[in-house]
């Protein structure tokens, strides 16, 4: 899935770390099958991925994802 970063740079990153890239405000904008989505101006989705409590490390989430 292709992202813009806050510092401009478009790159691709797997469709699972867009929620998180989103609520940490790493990204600016990401690329949908209808177009770019700027985040803060256009609606998106409601998270469907648990949310990562305070104190877990991205790491160790990804490691649980899986086991779900």
């Amino acid at each position: 899935m292709s992202v813009i970063f806050a510092n401009g740079e478009e790159r691709d990153v797997p469709s699972y770390m867009l929620e998180y890239l989103i609520r940490e405000k790493k990204i600016v904008a990401f690329l949908r099958s209808d177009g770019w989505v700027q985040i803060g101006r256009d609606p998106i989705r409601k998270s469907q991925l648990p949310l990562i409590k305070s104190g877990d490390r991205w790491n160790d989430f990804m490691f649980r994802r899986d086991e779900h």
